[in-house]
C-alpha cells in the first residue's frame, strides 16, 4: 500500500469515526440521558440544534476524506465492488446534503434566543424528517465503511 493510500485511509477512516461515534454517541446515550434528568426534554432541543449543526459539518469534512479515499483505491476495485461503494458514498453525500437543507428549515421555526418553537407542527414534520434521513445515513455510513476495510476473495484489499 503506497504512503498516500494509508494516510487516506487512516484519515478517512478517522473522520468517519468522528462524524459517526458522534452521532452514535449523541443519540444513543446524550438524548436519553436527557430526556430522564430534564424536566422539559423538548429544552435538550436547543443542545440538540448546536450539536447537529457541528455533526453535520464534521460529516462534511468525512465525506470528502472518504471520496478522496474512494478515489486512491478505485483503479485496482473489480466493477461489482466500485457501483457498490459509489452508492453507499452518493447516500452520505445525498442524506448530508438534505440534512444541511433540513436542519436551516428547522431553525427558522424556532427563536434560539427566547428558546421557544415557532411552529410546533411545521418542526415536527421536518423534524421527523431528519431524523429518518439520519437513520438512512447512518446505515449507509455503516456499509460504506464495511465495503471499503473488507477484502473480497480473490481481490486485493480496497484499502491496499
Amino acid at each position: 500500500m503506497n504512503a498516500f493510500r494509508k494516510i487516506s485511509l487512516v484519515m478517512s477512516v478517522l473522520a468517519w469515526a468522528l462524524w459517526m461515534g458522534g452521532f452514535t454517541f449523541f443519540t444513543a446515550v446524550s438524548l436519553r440521558v436527557a430526556h430522564k434528568v430534564l424536566d422539559d426534554p423538548g429544552d435538550f432541543g436547543f443542545v440538540t440544534q448546536v450539536v447537529t449543526d457541528r455533526l453535520n459539518v464534521i460529516g462534511l469534512v468525512a465525506v470528502l476524506l472518504l471520496a478522496v479515499q474512494l478515489a486512491s483505491v478505485w483503479r485496482p476495485m473489480p466493477l461489482r465492488s466500485r457501483l457498490f461503494v459509489s452508492a453507499t458514498w452518493l447516500t452520505l453525500a445525498i442524506t448530508l446534503g438534505l440534512m444541511f437543507v433540513q436542519h436551516n428549515q428547522i431553525d427558522v421555526l424556532i427563536d434560539f434566543q427566547q428558546r421557544v418553537v415557532l411552529d410546533h407542527d411545521a418542526f415536527e414534520v421536518i423534524h421527523n424528517r431528519y431524523e429518518l434521513v439520519a437513520t438512512i445515513q447512518w446505515f449507509a455510513a455503516v456499509v460504506h465503511l464495511a465495503c471499503l476495510l473488507t477484502k473480497r476473495p480473490g481481490e486485493k484489499p480496497v484499502s491496499g
